[in-house]
């Protein structure tokens, strides 16, 4: 277990210690133009992304300087915030007997005349105390000062790191300040409260301003008994404005007066939508000021131990013990008037979800039931939801754990030779080759061969070690590799809340669990409300739309569907529980009978009008996803199963009629499943590539055309369809005869990020290119300042394009532009069954003809095969003089299905020639120029 010292807090952490939901960051972006990297770019752009960060609090707010990181926006306005409200990031260095000081003068200050009209809450409590009747008049109860005064509460914590889990110490602290401040505190068995009055005047004057908002009202909570077996129940607080809120909370417990009641932390906004408190008796010997408050003494502990409420327990963090009442009503800032809101018994059960990472991301994404967190990150556009990395936040600050620490890192990978030697994959034809040539070159290409991977760390807030978890995968993006580790670490933690899964079979990578350590294996205890046994065995799973067919959709895909999910007592079962009945009675009066029992006996507990996923990472219910990849676009399906004992939390946790639910759930329930799908969109071209070639396809198309550009002595070059310059950004890694550049492009985005890398490398790196210019055009039309270029390529556009336009340009490209050598490229069709594997291995033997693959990219128009590749091109260089090569890459051209991208070269013959006017058409807008002259003129000037 790792030790250190202390860290200081955070200004944010501070903030968020003081004034918890009340303080509200919102960060707006700042766009710089003045610095967009790129000078005469005729494109507008924004310029780099800053961040600024207003900070408001109950009594003011704050605007933070502009960053380049929001998080350090946030904390530059909570800073600033500390230093307008007075505040001390070094408190926490505090002793022991400092901090005991600390406490005693804020009572002080608390019970003074100034504080009486604060519109602190603790103000209001104050107010209210005095309309308490009799005896109780102007005393506060004192768990309100132990809870309520942040400042307070955190000295406690600096005096006994364990009151952030036994609020009763803090109870302890607060009465033995109190003790000594014996000539102006009371004591009393109502709370405390000052020695002498406070003055008529002040006391009059607040009268006056006394709500009559809240006369009578009655306040739905939950009442959560000690006993496990004692069912959760909604229960109703009788609040009025006459007398203090505990009191009316002690009378439903059985408690004489409101200081008996213990008020826990603040939760449950991200669950429920309210701010929920959990209160609760007070052990006697708390309020004994007299007493050891050490937190170490074990006397009656035996008592407490066997009172502690599990259920109650488990929500809040805080050790509660007896019978419990779980709701939403307090004071807040500058206010009298008390607020509160209705709690219900499906608010506690979706606290309860929502302590697990698995019901944060369930919560978040409004499907309780269907939806499960993801066992892989894939692609940031594919994930649906919160990210993993800001679900590991939220699941360590409810646990009170400290901030997650990632750290990324880069390391080399093997080359392609090394993975294709050591895996045996396919021999890439042409690929290795250029590799070994280009290297002898440059070593340390940029971006080739390194990778990223991010350990992750989470301490408790005393910097105790919980988990270490170091996955050994690298990835090509660092957001990739801190959201992969990010997902790792929920999912070691989910291992504690498997029960929160409606099948109860969640599947859980384990690829990296043995590069996952943690010095505290028990941190959780298994969710009270949770320990029943599985029994997942669906039975009678029914699909009533259409039979069973093959998988359609592959992994990868995006699918989007509308949903309904209703619990019913399942038709085949009797009452009483006996085994379905065995008659002869027709299918349709079974139908019937069927269809009549469902409308008596039906709770719609879950629905979604449009929900998306991806498929083949977990993040759905299996049996939805299971059956949508049977389905095709518009097509209707409905199903039902017997859910596990364990799924009752989470259906509890969405129905509205909790008495309902608990009945059907006593009999023989089923879930129904209706579904309809929406839409579905397949897997990336780069994600099917990613999983058989390293580098990536992308990669070696560069390379390829790279290997001909060098063994040629061209001078000019065009680059058909640019998009955001890869090629051009990959031809000043490496010396060249090139000295003009040139790219095409109809996508503004694409040509502005192209410009920002050539501008970048043309004037850092030495070249022999002296002008690199980018055009704003369409392929389609022709440019007379492209005429007779050296060499043309255009790799992988022609697909987005409409099959009879990828004619016309191969028309208007030789024809008309006319290059010495013309390199295009475009996915093999035949190769996608492959990249797609788009047959299962269960796939049933039946005589259905097989489906054919599906295009790689959404945006593809058409994907050509070998033989319809061929023809295009051998027919083109016919008619035009030019000869033609086949080739690719990914692969291998002399094992089916070919290669995975293939490649024609023209040649243009000498004896083709073909004259165009040079100022007869010149349709191309320029977007970006570069000069080496005009740089080398403006070095000289200076």
């Amino acid at each position: 277990m790792a030790g250190g010292g202390k860290h200081t807090p955070t200004p944010k952490a501070i903030i968020h210690q003081k004034f918890g939901a009340k303080a509200s960051y919102t960060v707006e972006e700042v766009h710089d133009s003045s610095q967009s990297g790129c000078p005469g770019l005729a494109i507008p752009q924004k310029g780099p992304c800053l961040y600024r960060c207003h900070l408001q609090l109950p009594e003011f707010s704050v605007v933070s300087n502009v960053f380049k990181k929001k998080k350090d926006s946030e904390q530059s306005a909570a800073e600033l915030a500390l230093d307008k409200l007075g505040i001390r990031p070094q408190n926490d260095d505090l002793t022991v007997d400092e901090a005991r000081d600390e406490i005693v003068g804020r009572i002080k200050y608390i019970f003074s005349d100034e504080f009486l009209s604060a519109e602190h809450p603790l103000g209001a409590h104050l107010r209210a105390a005095l309309r308490r009747d009799g005896e109780r008049c102007g005393s506060v109860p004192v768990s309100v000062i132990a809870t309520v005064d942040a400042k307070i509460n955190s000295r406690c914590k600096i005096i006994n790191p364990s009151v952030e889990s036994d609020p009763f110490l803090a109870i302890s602290y607060v009465m033995k300040a109190a003790a000594k401040l014996a000539d102006y505190i009371v004591a009393s068995p109502h709370g405390l409260r000052r020695k002498n009055a406070y003055p008529s005047e002040i006391v009059e004057a607040l009268a006056t301003h006394v709500s009559d908002s809240l006369h009578s009202r009655e306040v739905a909570a939950v009442y959560i008994p000690c006993i496990d077996e004692e069912v959760v129940e909604l229960d109703t607080l009788y609040i009025s404005s006459n007398r203090h809120y505990l009191d009316s909370i002690a009378e439903r417990l059985g408690l004489k007066d409101g200081n008996q009641v213990m008020i826990s932390r603040m939760f449950g906004k991200a669950s429920c939508g309210s701010e929920c408190r959990l209160y609760s008796e007070i052990p006697k010997k708390y309020l004994d000021n007299s007493s050891d408050a050490s937190g170490t003494s074990n006397e009656d502990s035996s008592h407490i131990v066997k009172s502690r409420n599990a259920r109650a327990s488990y929500i809040c963090g805080q050790d509660i013990h007896g019978d419990a009442i779980l709701a939403s009503v307090g004071y807040r800032w500058k206010s009298d008037d008390l607020d509160y809101d209705d709690v219900t018994v499906n608010s506690f059960y979706r606290i309860c979800c929502g302590m697990s990472p698995n019901g944060i991301y369930k919560i978040s994404r409004q499907a309780v039931i269907a939806a499960q967190l993801p066992f892989a990150f894939t692609t940031k556009s594919n994930w649906r939801g919160p990210l993993p990395r800001e679900i590991l936040g939220l699941f360590c600050h409810q646990h009170r754990l400290a901030e997650p620490i990632l750290s990324s890192s880069t390391a080399p990978v093997k080359s392609l030779s090394d993975i294709f030697r050591s895996h045996k994959k396919l021999k890439v034809s042409g690929v290795d080759d250029a590799n070994e040539n280009l290297s002898r070159q440059k070593e340390d290409t940029p971006g080739l061969g390194h990778g990223f991977r991010c350990e992750v760390k989470i301490f408790t807030k005393s910097q105790d070690l919980v988990l270490e978890c170091s996955p050994r995968k690298f990835y090509e993006k660092e957001n990739d590799a801190i959201q992969n580790a990010s997902l790792k670490a929920l999912l070691w933690f989910s291992k504690f809340f498997a029960d929160l899964d409606v099948d109860g079979e969640q599947s859980c990578d384990t690829d990296d669990d043995q590069d996952t350590k943690s010095s505290s294996p028990n941190v959780f205890a298994a969710p009270p409300i949770l320990q029943k046994e599985h029994s997942s065995e669906s039975k009678n799973t029914n699909v009533l739309s259409a039979e069973k067919r093959v998988q359609s959709i592959t992994n990868g895909s995006v699918v989007s569907i509308c949903y309904s999910l209703s619990l019913a007592v399942d038709p085949e079962y009797s009452s009483d529980g006996e085994s379905p009945r065995e008659d002869n009675e027709s299918n349709e009066e079974m139908e019937s009978e069927y269809s009549a029992n469902c409308e008596s006996s039906v709770e719609l507990i879950e629905s979604n009008e449009e929900i998306e996923f991806e498929v083949g990472t977990g993040s759905m219910n299996p049996h939805i996803e299971s059956e949508v990849t049977q389905m095709t676009v518009g097509e209707y399906a409905s199903f039902r199963m017997t859910p596990p004992d364990a799924a009752e939390a989470l259906i509890l946790a969405v129905g509205s009629d909790t008495v309902r639910i608990r009945s059907l759930l006593s009999e023989r329930p089923c879930l129904n499943y209706n579904i309809l799908l929406l839409g579905v969109k397949g897997p990336s071209e780069e994600r099917m590539e990613a999983a058989f070639f390293k580098p990536p396809l992308s990669k070696q198309r560069v390379e390829y055309a790279l290997k001909h550009i060098r063994e040629s002595s061209a001078s000019t070059l065009v680059d058909f369809g640019c998009g955001s310059g890869s090629l051009l950004d990959s031809l000043l890694d490496y010396p060249t005869s090139l000295q003009t550049i040139i790219g095409v492009d109809i996508s503004p985005k694409g040509l502005a990020r192209a410009a920002k890398m050539l501008h970048v490398k043309l004037n850092k790196e030495a070249c022999n290119v002296k002008s690199a210019t980018l055009y704003d055009g369409s392929i389609l039309e022709f440019d007379s300042r492209l005429h007779d270029v050296d060499i043309g390529t255009c790799l992988e556009v022609i697909e987005h394009m409409e099959e009879d336009q990828a004619c016309e340009f191969g028309e208007k490209v030789l024809s008309l532009f006319h290059p010495k050598l013309l390199i295009v490229s475009t996915p093999n069709y035949e190769f996608n069954t492959i990249l797609q594997r788009s047959t299962p291995e269960t796939q049933e033997e039946n005589n259905s003809e097989p489906q054919l693959p599906k295009f790689r990219n959404h945006d593809h128009k058409f994907e050509w095969t070998r033989e319809q590749f061929n023809q295009w091109a051998s027919k083109l260089g016919k008619r035009h003089n030019y000869s033609v090569e086949f080739s690719g890459v990914g692969g291998s051209g002399e094992v089916e299905p070919g290669f995975a991208s293939q490649i024609a070269i023209f040649r243009r013959e000498a004896s083709s020639v073909e004259n165009v006017a040079e100022s007869s058409m010149q349709p191309y807008k320029v977007i970006w120029e570069w000069k080496k002259e005009d740089v080398e003129k403006k070095k000289t000037d200076l």
